[in-house]
């Protein structure tokens, strides 16, 4: 019996159950899909060509050795940054130095000389700014808040002032109000002292004429009491002056 020759499916068919076939690819790699975690793992796998930003770090260690060579006995281990004193270099390129700080301090020893350099480390010089750019927000801080009271106190002198300009235009007002009345207030007052000096010269005028009548009356009052007693004093003579004569005649006939 002559069996067919094996049919193998083409590319397009393979695909097609691949893609659709029960429980095919597609449902495998959905339920794949679906599992916590799994995406960022597949990506990092699927793509290798991803790429990240970083840096070559800036804290590293150099030996301090007892002698000018590596074979030399390690006497501590130095931080980039910490500060040494140089005593002596040689045409090796290694370098005696004092450790004036950090781990090893007060040491000497030797290490490699294009390891250390004459400006203040990066990390010193940030740490530096730092704290200057906290004293400056600090400072900005203290500015924003005097700021703040000199606005305050602006707007209290600006209200002030704007009250004070209503209270002195409205004296200007009252002001001029008084200048305008007073034009009628001072001709009235020169007319009131004119009638009160006309007034005070009849006074004395109606004084002096009455001074003058009581004399007067006085004066006739005296007139009279001497004319009387000038009658009186007359009547008086006169009967005198007829008594002698009535005695007198009376006499004459006696001794006639």
């Amino acid at each position: 019996m002559t069996h067919p020759p094996p049919r193998f499916p083409s590319n397009g068919e393979l695909g097609r159950r691949v893609a659709w076939g029960k429980g095919g690819f597609v449902a495998g790699l959905y339920r794949l899909l679906r599992l916590p975690g799994f995406v960022c793992v597949a990506l990092l796998v699927v793509l290798p060509g991803a790429t990240w930003a970083a840096y070559v770090t800036d804290t590293f260690e150099i030996t301090l050795r007892s002698g000018p060579t590596n074979g030399h006995k390690i006497v501590a281990m130095l931080r980039s940054g910490q500060a040494v004193q140089v005593l002596e270099k040689n045409e090796a390129g290694w370098a005696l130095v004092r450790v004036l700080d950090g781990p090893g301090k007060d040491k000497e020893g030797w290490v490699i000389t294009r390891y250390l350099m004459e400006r203040v480390p990066w990390e010193k010089q940030a740490a530096q700014l730092r704290q200057e750019n906290a004293a400056i927000k600090s400072s900005l801080t203290d500015s924003d808040s005097q700021w703040l009271r000199y606005q305050t106190r602006e707007k209290e002198l600006t209200e002030t002032l704007e009250k004070t300009s209503r209270e002195l235009e409205a004296l200007k007002k009252e002001y001029q109000a008084l200048r305008e009345g007073s034009a009628d207030y001072l001709k009235l007052k020169e007319e009131l002292d004119k009638t009160q000096a006309a007034l005070a010269e009849t006074q004395a005028l109606a004084k002096r004429l009455t001074q003058e009548n009581e004399s007067l009356r006085f004066s006739q009052h005296v007139k009279w009491f001497v004319a009387g007693a000038l009658v009186l004093l007359c009547g008086w003579l006169i009967g005198l002056a007829m008594g002698r004569q009535r005695r007198k005649k009376a006499t004459g006939l006696h001794f006639s």
